[in-house]
């Protein structure tokens, strides 16, 4: 492939961008545009969609979308008018980019590199591979009728029956069948009994039931809590059941789920699953971010402790919820000819607040943030997101020398901040 087969490619896509639909759309009409122009289910790109924003460009794709695709025109006369976009999802929908833009300022840019590479090498798969079926359907839906081709019976443009035996019949002859040049009617093609054409066209067979829909949504569900509840047996009998491992319990009923969704999507049934994947995919986000292992019963409420000689030190503060406050700038951290020089190790454990450690100025630090959703900053060293990790060796602190005994600070926590101050 060359060079200027992707560029044709990227044009043509350009150029044939599909409209945002009125009807028959969610929220503004991106998934449903998406999925007319390459003849897809739009379920399966609103679970594309889903899948993106959980790694951080999901909302910022739709908001594209939103303004390169255009709306489709307004039909004159239509009965329906076009469903707007509730006041909550817009909101929802704002915020969530927002957070997005944040996070990739806030030093996490990298991050999202391989997730807008591999939505960019989907779509333009996509469309190498189905891009002509859907616009050949748009075109052939609104292609105008062939030249020199008389209208059917009953189009506009197609004279009546009546209308057309009632004109050739004036001026003839009484005793004579009239001979009528109109189109004749469906039940007779032939032209066999043009005085019966003004009879109303006999009445057409009902339409036949629809197909019916496999049941994706009842049966994926069942699998699901099937396999989910094998999972935890296993777990149990295995003595590995805590909540620290429930994520695994979470992930495989989001994997059964998921499957379903993917097989609806290509037999136009399982919607009833999407609440389903959305609610656990948040659940099994925020089990993942912030550990439930930091959630045991540690004493709920602040923490506020100031030790002034190093016996008094704790080697673990915990907290299940609550902020905590080290203030470690009375300790004595010098080291005496012959006296002991190693490093002085302490811990910070929260599940839910925020974390202020304060050190001496000239404190030889070595310090290990972690917050699973919220912001870790050590000097101007500052990490925000899901996820976020900051990672100091030896800050030699103002005086740039190293002396005293070294402080190893190791502080973690599952939602909250975490900042250390010196000084």
């Amino acid at each position: 492939m060359s060079r200027t087969d992707v560029q044709d490619t990227l044009r043509e896509m350009w150029e044939t961008r599909p409209a945002r639909p009125r009807n028959d759309r969610q929220v503004a009409g991106v998934a449903a545009a998406i999925a007319r122009r390459y003849d897809i289910d739009p379920v399966l790109v609103r679970v594309g969609f889903v899948v993106a924003a959980f790694s951080g460009i999901g909302a910022a794709l739709y908001i594209a979308g939103w303004i390169l695709l255009p709306e489709e025109p307004a039909v004159p006369g239509a009965p329906a008018k076009a469903r707007n976009p509730h006041g909550l999802i817009l909101i929802g929908l704002g915020i969530a980019a927002v957070i997005t833009l944040g996070t990739v300022f806030g030093g996490n840019g990298p991050d999202f590199v391989l997730p807008l590479i591999a939505v960019a090498c989907l779509l333009y798969l996509l469309h190498r591979s189905r891009g002509v079926r859907g616009h050949q359907s748009q075109a052939g839906a609104t292609a105008p009728p062939v030249a020199g081709q008389a209208p059917a019976a009953g189009t506009p443009g197609a004279p009546s029956a009546a209308a057309t035996s009632t004109g050739t019949a004036a001026g003839s002859d009484p005793l004579t069948v009239p001979t009528s040049t109109a189109t004749p009617p469906a039940w007779d093609p032939l032209g066999a009994a043009p005085f019966a054409w003004d009879l109303p066209e006999p009445s057409a067979p009902p339409p036949p039931p629809p197909p019916r829909k496999l049941p994706v949504t009842s049966v994926t569900l069942g699998l699901a809590l099937l396999a989910g509840g094998i999972t935890a047996v296993i777990m149990l009998l295995a003595g590995t059941l805590t909540l620290a491992n429930l994520p695994v319990v979470l992930g495989v009923l989001l994997a059964v789920i998921g499957t379903g969704l993917v097989f609806g999507a290509f037999v136009r049934a399982g919607r009833g699953l999407i609440p389903f994947a959305l609610i656990l995919s948040a659940l099994t986000w925020g089990a993942v971010s912030a550990p439930l292992d930091r959630w045991q019963s540690h004493g709920m409420g602040d923490l506020h402790a100031a030790p002034t000689a190093l016996a008094q030190l704790q080697p673990t503060y915990q907290r299940t919820a609550g902020d905590v406050e080290l203030d470690l700038r009375n300790l004595d951290l010098a080291v005496v000819p012959g006296g002991n020089s190693e490093a002085v190790r302490t811990s910070v454990s929260v599940g839910a607040g925020d974390v202020d450690i304060w050190v001496p100025p000239n404190a030889d630090v070595t310090f290990t943030g972690e917050a699973g959703l919220g912001d870790v900053q050590f000097g101007d060293q500052m990490q925000s997101g899901p996820g976020s990790q900051v990672k100091v060796v030896n800050d030699l602190g103002a005086d740039g020398v190293a002396s005293g005994r070294p402080l190893v600070i190791n502080a973690e926590i599952g939602a909250g901040n975490v900042e250390v101050h010196r000084g």
